[in-house]
């Protein structure tokens, strides 16, 4: 059981961490085709997630933790049960499509790439709510 700022910081620590990896592989994957289109291919998807999907869902959740009132919270209570069962989702069908080579690698590069980066910009709205908080 940790305190909730304690939360927001393992929180963002996590978001941050995850997208740094995404952003990784998705490079790495654009260095493998040598196109330079997968870099710019990889601006809408990384507008659409952060402004669309990450940011909103990063700022739920952090207020979700600053509004816990008690003193220590279990980690678990974190997320919602919707909010780990997307998780474990998107973690398992990323795996699966790239270790079964399902899609080609230049849309893991653009996907990947503009995913990761979105990810890791979505972290600091746990750094804010933290700052925010007393």
């Amino acid at each position: 059981m940790l305190k909730p700022r304690t939360l927001l910081i393992i929180g963002g620590a996590l978001w941050a961490i995850a997208g740094i990896n995404i952003a990784i592989i998705g490079l790495r994957s654009a260095l493998q085709v040598h196109q330079w289109w997968v870099y710019l291919a990889a601006i809408p998807v990384f507008l659409v997630f952060c402004y669309a999907i990450f940011g909103p869902v990063g700022k739920k959740y952090a207020k979700r933790i600053s509004s816990f009132t008690e003193e220590k919270v279990p980690v678990w209570r974190v997320y919602s049960v919707a909010g780990y069962l997307i998780m474990v989702f998107m973690m398992a069908l990323g795996i699966i499509l790239r270790v079964e080579h399902l899609v080609p690698t230049w849309s893991i590069a653009f996907f990947y790439l503009g995913l990761g980066l979105a990810l890791l910009l979505a972290s600091w709205a746990y750094f804010a709510e933290f700052k925010s908080t007393k």
